[in-house]
């Protein structure tokens, strides 16, 4: 991953991190492509019974990523487009990273994924 960027803790400790991959491809136009890391906390023992077995193996945190992109964008227009994207992506999802249950939800979405993996 290449350095991060721009790093945001929120008050209930996510940590929200954000690399930059992008690259010039033709002319003064670029791709801008930000990896979006998330990493979210969580207390084992208060999780519900089902998932304390499943975050045994887990640290105490869960990491959740995304990708965001632009195409064509003018060298002169990279910091404004970057900054653009990651506000966007933080203004649609704060909400969520800010619930209390959110690092269960996302434990029992990962723990769904993996059951349906290995049940093939």
């Amino acid at each position: 991953m290449n350095k991060s960027f721009q790093r945001t803790k929120l008050n209930n400790g996510v940590v929200v991190e954000c690399f930059t991959h992008g690259n010039r491809y033709f002319g003064d136009f670029h791709r801008v492509e930000i990896s979006v890391v998330v990493t979210v906390p969580f207390v084992k023992a208060a999780l519900a019974n089902d998932l304390k077995a499943f975050a045994a193996h887990y640290p105490d945190f869960i990491r959740y990523e995304k990708r965001l992109e632009r195409m064509g964008v003018a060298t002169s227009q990279l910091e404004a487009v970057s900054h653009g994207l990651i506000d966007d992506f933080l203004k649609t999802v704060s909400g969520y990273l800010e619930k209390n249950g959110f690092a269960e939800s996302l434990l029992r979405r990962e723990m769904q994924n993996k059951t349906k993996r290995t049940a093939y």
